[in-house]
């Protein structure tokens, strides 16, 4: 198989495989969140309030998608969407308190799940990966940007 080949292959398993892993944590832990919308919470409880254009900006995701997700942690009581007094038109994304009691657990979860699923793979090599993934990362902005002028 081509070495290009094998890259696409495996960075779209291991993409699908550690959200499957770790959903299976948040699950086998009674946290009701799938991964992305941990990412969104997680996210809220580093930044702060946020816009919904500003959230779709950041994780990468149109804002259709978005919408979703901070919908279904509306419903679970994890945050609220308030008026921007900036601009009106605007709703800021807030975590609430409930949300806010939750984060040392749930991170402390999130933590756990990341460590199993890199356990066994010595620092240089994770370090390694983290370094190729920026440059790849880089690399695709870059075409993208090309392509859209």
């Amino acid at each position: 198989m081509l070495l290009s080949k094998k890259m696409g292959v495996y960075l779209n398993q291991a993409h699908f495989l550690f959200k499957q892993c770790f959903l299976s944590e948040l699950v086998n832990n009674n946290v009701d969140l799938t991964p992305e919308q941990y990412l969104l919470i997680d996210l809220l409880w580093d930044e702060g309030p946020l816009t919904q254009q500003q959230i779709a900006d950041q994780m990468q995701k149109d804002k259709n998608s978005i919408t979703k997700l901070i919908d279904g942690l509306e419903k679970k009581g994890y945050v609220i969407r308030e008026t921007n007094t900036e601009d009106r038109r605007k709703n800021l994304v807030v975590v609430t308190k409930m949300g806010e009691g939750k984060k040392q657990e749930i991170t402390r979860i999130a933590i756990n799940a990341a460590d199993n699923i890199l356990g066994g793979i010595p620092l240089v090599e994770l370090n390694t990966v983290v370094e190729v993934l920026n440059k790849l990362n880089r690399n695709m902005k870059n075409l993208l940007k090309k392509n859209q002028e």
